[in-house]
């Protein structure tokens, strides 16, 4: 085992086996090859850790690190804090194991940090493929600094999965910032004043899955993290800190559920995403249970009002009102 080397690639895997070989071999067969391979079992109940502690057997690059439960997404964001932690490289590079990284990678993003030394973070474009590894359709990124901290609060401009960065032992995700860890870090980074940049070619090939833990929960409940990583944002920029502290993350993950208690902000900010997102179901449920705890309160007869509203122009009068 190299106790110093350049590259320290951290993934977490649980139930992974169908794909695991794939993104096991992307990584071993890099023309860069100076690196240690952290990878967090996440207590699976498949083959995952027969298969991981075969390669192993026969790499002592590969540093496997096991969990005793698993924790949903929850666990995914401490794992991804236990490889930092334990990350002995120069660098840090992401890795999923569903996914697929064109074996000139880690060569072609550490070539790119080693020019560019005003940038922490280097991503790149994504190949998206389908459960069988057939090409979808490519994803573009933003490639300087500027564009990408320009559209970072409309849409996300770094692809997690590839990104590289440099190892100054300061990063961590914040584990309450579920379904948007990484949204959350790269604002926290801008505001830092951390620079960005992507290479203009795919270096990953992102398997699109239905099962993912990022994709089981309700979408309601995703959105409203990621307003919740912008409305941290917004909070860092004008008073250089954020409430993150006092931040309940229970209250958005049982937001739909009628019999958690949630106060008349959780209700009013969930009540405006899924106006936002037009999620018509959610904002229903969030009603119904504003009446049973809040029944007094005409705060939410607005959003009854947009319930009322024929469907077919409510995507309109949404999109006037939230402009």
């Amino acid at each position: 085992m190299n106790l110093h080397p350049s590259i320290s690639v951290i993934m977490s895997v649980y139930n992974g086996e169908k794909y695991l070989k794939q993104a096991v071999d992307s990584i071993l067969k890099q023309t860069f090859a100076e690196f240690e391979f952290i990878i967090i079992e996440d207590a699976s109940t498949d083959r995952t850790l027969e298969i991981l502690e075969h390669y192993a057997s026969q790499d002592t690059r590969i540093i496997i690190i096991k969990k005793e439960k698993n924790k949903g997404h929850q666990g995914f964001i401490e794992n991804l804090n236990i490889g930092l932690k334990n990350a002995k490289g120069k660098y840090i590079a992401r890795m999923d194991a569903d996914d697929i990284s064109e074996l000139d990678r880690f060569e072609k993003q550490i070539d790119f940090l080693q020019k560019n030394k005003n940038i922490f973070m280097v991503g790149s474009d994504i190949q998206f493929i389908d459960k069988n590894g057939a090409n979808l359709k490519s994803l573009p990124a933003y490639k300087n600094n500027e564009e990408i901290q320009k559209n970072m609060f409309k849409n996300i401009s770094m692809f997690h999965p590839v990104i590289f960065f440099r190892n100054n032992k300061k990063i961590f995700y914040r584990e309450k910032m579920y379904y948007c860890e990484d949204y959350d870090l790269y604002f926290r980074l801008m505001t830092e004043n951390y620079k960005f940049a992507n290479i203009p070619e795919s270096l990953l090939k992102y398997r699109i899955l239905t099962d993912s833990i990022s994709r089981k929960d309700n979408k309601l409940t995703r959105w409203l993290f990621v307003e919740k990583a912008r409305t941290f944002f917004l909070e860092q920029q004008k008073n250089g800190k954020d409430s993150y502290e006092t931040f309940e993350s229970e209250n958005i993950l049982n937001i739909l559920k009628l019999d958690h208690h949630n106060d008349t902000q959780d209700l009013l900010f969930a009540a405006k995403i899924s106006l936002k997102y037009q999620d018509y179901d959610s904002l229903n449920i969030i009603l119904t249970k504003a009446k049973k705890y809040f029944p007094n309160d005409n705060k939410f007869n607005v959003f009854r009002w947009y319930l009322k509203t024929p469907k077919f122009i409510l995507p309109y009068i949404t999109k006037l009102t939230l402009r």
